[in-house]
């Protein structure tokens, strides 16, 4: 029986479908719908997510960079979770209209600006015997809008 070596990364016992792009256009308010297949019920559980500024201001944007780093001291959007029937396994992300307002980099027509976006949920349980999931991280894009020009 053919054997991997131990360093190998050919199986992951923990999966999922990778990062996420999300784009969304200056002054919008999005909600994004979650649902959790591996769940029953949400009853007790706690759910963070958020969105850390990236550093976009210095992106080759002809090449279509993408950043790498965050901005320092930048903006931590804590998002709003809206979930109407905890005991389902179903809720709302909020993105909200103001996410880039105080964003180092603001979107221009050519050159959008980002963040990283990231899910947390955690059970009730405590100390080892809670579990805690990542199940969605990505990119924000937030496009330039001509309606949010003063």
């Amino acid at each position: 029986m053919a054997r991997t070596r131990i360093n190998s990364k050919s199986k992951d016992l923990l999966s999922d479908n990778g990062s996420v792009l999300v784009s969304v256009i200056d002054g919008e308010q999005i909600h994004l719908d979650i649902t959790l297949n591996w769940l029953t019920s949400l009853s007790g559980f706690t759910i963070v997510c958020k969105i850390v500024e990236a550093d976009s201001s210095n992106l080759n944007w002809l090449e279509e960079e993408m950043p790498l780093t965050e901005v320092a001291g930048g903006v931590i959007t804590n998002l709003v979770i809206l979930d109407t029937d905890p005991t389902d396994n179903t809720f709302k992300i909020v993105i909200p209209e103001s996410l880039v307002n105080a964003y180092a980099t603001q979107p221009l027509p050519h050159k959008p600006s980002f963040g990283w976006i990231g899910l947390e949920i955690a059970d009730t349980g405590t100390g080892s015997a809670q579990q805690i999931w990542k199940p969605l991280r990505g990119l924000v894009e937030i496009l330039y809008s001509p309606t949010e020009q003063v």
